[in-house]
């Protein structure tokens, strides 16, 4: 997964927007920011820096679950290195405060920049009460320059949270087995995808403490995600270029046509499963 750059982002950002709205992040979301508020309350921010946030579904969970909890001197930051993501999230601010759903102005207070998880230099050091990043740092060339950077930024006693896939994601699977429906003798695997060290607890708690943070806590978080819409979800997983990417093999040698098959078993294999698709996912959170 650490080889999908920038510009794969930037050319999938819409799709992934559309699918990250009712998609699969939405409650590790939720669990990682009701930790990040137990540790440490969001009614006691300072600055909360949200790293790599894609079309900006943390930060959207964040206002609408804590908007009213967080003082209005509070900064709010969301950053990625996609600029298409961070316009996207720019995006949903946009909408959010003209549809007169700016909760206590933080949206018209969130900051959005480009940068790189591995390089916050634009972030002066002990300055972030709270960083969170979702479904980030194992997809990063370096992890622990990222963990680095995030415990460089973070104030003293500062919360920061991250989370990671297992390889318990049974979209993929279905990927997997709709490729082999099309093509029996397809070697497609995703046994390789992810980072070890970043698919199970012990591994996130020694890849925390290891960028010095303290008092780590991991936990596995175990849902079913109801795929509301299979049709486009399957584009997406089938045409999608990060997500050709992170199965070996990929579908470059696949035709068009043979794309569209692998769609159409994606769909009829998620129908199979009532639409239901079992995950789970790595929380990690720690101070510094």
């Amino acid at each position: 997964m650490n080889n999908i750059k920038s510009t794969d982002w930037d050319n999938s950002s819409s799709a992934y927007a559309k699918l990250a709205q009712q998609g699969p992040v939405l409650a590790p979301c939720e669990r990682l920011l009701a930790a990040m508020n137990d540790a440490s309350s969001f009614s006691s921010a300072t600055t909360i820096l949200d790293i790599g946030t894609g079309p900006g579904t943390a930060i959207d969970l964040l206002i609408k679950d804590y908007g009213t909890e967080m003082p209005p001197s509070a900064r709010l930051i969301a950053s990625d290195f996609s600029q298409a993501m961070v316009d996207a999230t720019t995006s949903r601010k946009e909408m959010n405060i003209a549809a007169g759903k700016d909760i206590e102005n933080c949206w018209s207070r969130l900051e959005m920049t480009v940068m790189d998880a591995q390089n916050l230099s634009q972030v002066s050091p002990g300055s972030i009460s709270h960083a969170m990043g979702s479904f980030v740092y194992f997809m990063l060339p370096d992890p622990r320059k990222g963990l680095l950077e995030a415990h460089r930024v973070l104030t003293e006693g500062g919360v920061f949270a991250c989370t990671s896939w297992t390889m318990t994601m049974e979209w993929f699977q279905f990927l997997v087995l709709a490729a082999k429906r099309v093509r029996p003798d397809s070697t497609f695997t995703v046994d390789n995808m992810m980072p070890e060290a970043w698919t199970n607890t012990t591994g996130v708690r020694t890849e925390l403490e290891a960028a010095g943070f303290r008092n780590v806590h991991t936990e596995y978080i175990t849902f079913d995600w109801h795929i509301d819409d299979p049709e486009r979800h399957a584009e997406y997983m089938v045409r999608s270029s990060n997500m050709r990417k992170t199965i070996l093999g990929g579908f470059s040698d696949f035709s068009d046509e043979e794309l569209n098959k692998c769609a159409e078993e994606y769909v009829a294999i998620a129908k199979e499963n009532n639409n239901v698709s079992k995950a789970i996912a790595v929380l990690g959170i720690g101070r510094k």
